[in-house]
């Protein structure tokens, strides 16, 4: 149940499930938001996973981590410094 409520909470966090909620009250077929959320994210991690393992092909797995995480850091940084 804490893995379930942990998983919950995290997600109605993220930005496309914020999305989804608006698009679901915006229109009444909930079917089509469904389906077209869906598919959207579909469509976005298939280009994540074949771009990735093109990446990885070339590229050290040492070297995504380092960029990924400088990324990550990055970000943090300017959100900390831009929201104060």
């Amino acid at each position: 149940m804490t893995t379930v409520t942990a998983f919950f909470l995290a997600e109605m966090g993220d930005k496309t499930q914020l999305a989804t909620v608006a698009l679901g009250a915006k229109y009444n077929s909930i079917g089509l938001v469904t389906i077209g959320t869906t598919a959207g994210m579909l469509a976005s991690n298939a280009l994540a996973i074949f771009l990735g393992q093109s990446l990885l092909s070339r590229v050290p797995m040492k070297w995504i981590r380092l960029f990924a995480s400088g990324l990550f850091a990055t970000f943090g940084l300017l959100i900390l410094f831009t929201m104060g």
